[in-house]
């Protein structure tokens, strides 16, 4: 993903939904949380691996997390699990690196609402976001 200033067609939540944003390079986090920020998302946290993502996860409560799949020291997938078993309300927007049909039936088993492969167009991710927010999964 580059870091670009993009004209995006979304239309913002009339609810902010609260956004935690897990990826371990810091390049990645920083984009996504500022396309966040800029389509009307609130962008209440940002962790660099699994385990200061599902920590943050507990304290704040947000309403959805993207999460990176592949993380040191705790993936993506186990993460969501974790997540989710004490925030089952919340909704996960999974990226990863590859596009994988076992990794996204993987993500599904684990209760992600949806599955992007990183480099996807920006507007597509905030429209997954967008969509998880207001129906629980991403079509």
């Amino acid at each position: 993903m580059r870091s670009q200033s993009l004209e995006l067609t979304h239309a913002s939540p009339a609810k902010a939904m609260r956004v935690l944003v897990v990826d371990d390079d810091d390049a990645v986090r920083a984009v996504l949380a500022e396309v966040l920020q800029e389509e009307g998302f609130e962008v209440v946290g940002r962790a660099i691996d699994g385990i200061e993502g599902v920590s943050l996860a507990l304290s704040l409560t947000p309403d959805g997390v993207l999460l990176d799949m592949r993380m040191p020291r705790m993936g993506g997938i186990e993460a969501a699990r974790a997540i989710l078993a004490q925030l089952p309300n919340v909704r996960i927007v999974m990226l990863s690196a590859y596009d994988d049909a076992s990794l996204q039936a993987e993500a599904k088993e684990a209760g992600v609402s949806a599955f992007l492969v990183k480099g996807c167009p920006l507007s597509e991710l905030v429209d997954a976001v967008a969509a998880v927010d207001r129906s629980g999964t991403a079509a």
